[in-house]
Order: structure tokens, then sequence, then C-alpha cells
């Protein structure tokens, strides 16, 4: 079966084959372009029932369609839901249909459409209550410690790579500190000369061990909440790495900065607690930390990029809010004293 290029391609004619059940028409609600392209959709089948969609697809615009492509980001989700999204332990959209073309440039994902299930979404602006930030600790150790250090990464699950690596992020990284270095603290130059003048090492410190499956991109705009429960959505950027990646980027990214000063020790105690009780030997309390130090950067060097493309990924007043918060938080987990001293022992 063909798949469609664009919204307008999905028919009510192609959707009855995907979805497998008889479709007498189709609206589109909602469509907008992101990093990927997406739509909600209203279906009406023959037998008067109805339903609401949602669909991820390529982009329109040609530069960011280039970019997903390059960096396989669809391909990789669409592999998600038809492969994995049913076996993982942590709640994500209901797939009712993915596929893709090898090499990334065609894809498609029907999806549960979350808004219309009735589940909330989190936002920056939100303060995450301290039961709300275990929930989501608790949920990532249920799914660390299913895949931790699998053999699965060498037969069936060997498509999952380590996060990449991208030529382009350092460069955006120096336009950004050129263009606001005078606008931040003293943490986003420190970062920027460590990221930019030591990429390659910085790499490596973030690939050493144990490896796991991970969502990879755990911010709260990536999230919803069903009841007490987080769920996951936006799967594009999975990998096999350390779990901290999951872990220290949500802390840093995602929890209050005050909140992360008070409960920081504690919250990875639990983390680590729980990876223990789901049959896991984790690194030590000390080492664990340190991976925290460590990953914390990544979502720094992810909020950089964005800000160096403007408004084409995210609305650049939102990035710069996302980097103040980021920036307390860093500061207190001394990531880039951390960096530097790891880089020290390489």
């Amino acid at each position: 079966m063909a798949i469609p290029d664009s919204v307008t391609q999905l028919s009510a004619g192609w959707l009855s084959e995907a979805l497998q059940t008889p479709i007498a028409s189709v609206s589109t609600l909602d469509q907008h372009d992101g990093t990927t392209g997406r739509a909600a959709l209203a279906l009406q089948r023959e037998d008067g029932t109805s339903q609401r969609i949602f669909a991820k697809l390529p982009p329109a615009d040609e530069q960011q369609r280039m970019f997903v492509v390059a960096t396989g980001m669809g391909e990789r989700e669409a592999r998600f839901y038809a492969e994995l999204a049913a076996e993982v332990p942590v709640r994500v959209p209901a797939s009712y249909y993915s596929e893709w073309a090898p090499g990334g440039e065609h894809y498609i994902m029907l999806l549960e459409d979350l808004e219309a299930s009735g589940f909330g979404f989190r936002t920056a602006s939100e303060h995450y209550s301290l039961a709300y930030v275990e929930s989501v600790l608790d949920a990532f150790a249920r799914l660390h410690s299913q895949y931790w250090e699998t053999p699965r990464f060498a037969t069936d699950l060997d498509w999952i790579s380590a996060p990449p690596q991208h030529p382009i992020a350092p460069v955006l990284v120096a336009q950004a500190h050129e263009a606001f270095a005078d606008q931040m603290p003293p943490v986003f130059s420190e970062l920027a000369q460590l990221y930019t003048e030591h990429t390659d090492a910085i790499h490596r410190l973030w690939e050493r061990g144990p490896h796991t499956l991970v969502h990879g991109d755990a911010h709260d705009g990536n999230m919803f909440a069903d009841g007490d429960s987080p769920g996951f959505l936006d799967w594009a950027l999975l990998a096999k790495t350390n779990p901290m990646r999951d872990v220290g980027y949500f802390l840093a990214g995602t929890v209050e900065p005050n909140d992360l000063k008070a409960s920081a020790g504690t919250l990875l105690a639990r983390y680590r607690e729980a990876l223990i009780r789901e049959g896991v030997t984790p690194p030590d309390a000390a080492q664990m930390y340190c991976d925290c130090q460590l990953h914390a950067a990544y979502v720094w060097v992810g909020a950089v990029t964005t800000l160096a493309m403007g408004d084409a990924w995210q609305p650049q007043n939102y990035v710069l809010k996302t980097l103040e918060r980021l920036h307390q938080s860093l500061e207190f987990l001394e990531t880039a004293k951390t960096i530097e001293s790891e880089l020290a022992d390489l």
C-alpha cells in the first residue's frame, strides 16, 4: 500500500485499507508542521460511528523534510509504533497503523488522538508536584529496567542505535552563543565553549554505559497525563544509551530549579531503588549522580540549537524561557564543572 505524502492524500479509501474498517468520509480538524507534519482527523465510518485520530507524516517544508530524513526521526518513530509501542511498560498513544519506506523519506503514523480521549497535557509554566516527578521517574525505571543491557539490541532491536551526533550541532551552538551570550548567565558561555571545543569527547562521555532503551526527548511537551500516570509521546529520538539521558534530561529541563535543589538526591535514590526492585544492578549512587550531571547538558544542547533556528522549530520566546530555568538547574548540578573534570580523565 502506497504511503501518503501529505494530509490531502489521506482519503477515505486509503484510510479504510489502513484501518481495516470501511470509512465513509474524512475531514481535517487541525493541521500544522513542526519537526514533523501533524493533523487531527475526524473519521465517519460507514456503520455510522465516528472517531478522531491523529496523523503524523513528513512536514511540508522541504528544508524541514530534509532534516527529518537525514536524522531518521520519522522512520525511527514509525518503527517504534509498529514494533515496540504495544510492549513498552509505559503509557503511549495507541497506534492504529504505522508504516515507513526504507530511508525515511516517506512515513505515516495513525495514532490515538489524546485530546479527544480527554487526557491532559503538561506545560513549561506548570509547577510540577513532587508526586508527579516521582511518577515520571518510576515510569522511567520500568522502561529502563525492561531493556537494561538487553541482548535484543543485537537481534530484533538492532535498529535502535546510540543517539546520533549531528555535525551541525556545534555550528548552531556557536551561532547561538554569538547572538545571545550578552543576554545569558556565565554558564551559557561555559557550556558553549566546552561543547564547541570538545564535541567528540563529550559525546563519548554521553555514550558510556550502562545501556538501555531511552525515550530520548523527555520534556514536558512530550508528555501527557492519563489520570495520575504520565504518558510519553514523540518517540522520534528513542535510542540505546545511558538511562540518565532520560533522567538527567527530565530533571534539569522540566523540574523547577528550587525543587531540584531540594530533592535531587532523594529523587535519584528513588529511581535507583526502583531499578533494583525490577531486578537491575545499577551503578552506585555517586556514578549515577555524575552521569545525571553529564546528561543534563544534552537538553541544553537541544535547547540552544533550537534557539539558533529562530522560530523555525519552537517559538524563540518559549526557548528563552526554557533556558532561563535550565541554566539555574545546570548551575546547581555543576554540569560544566563535571564535564571539565570528566574530560580531563578521558
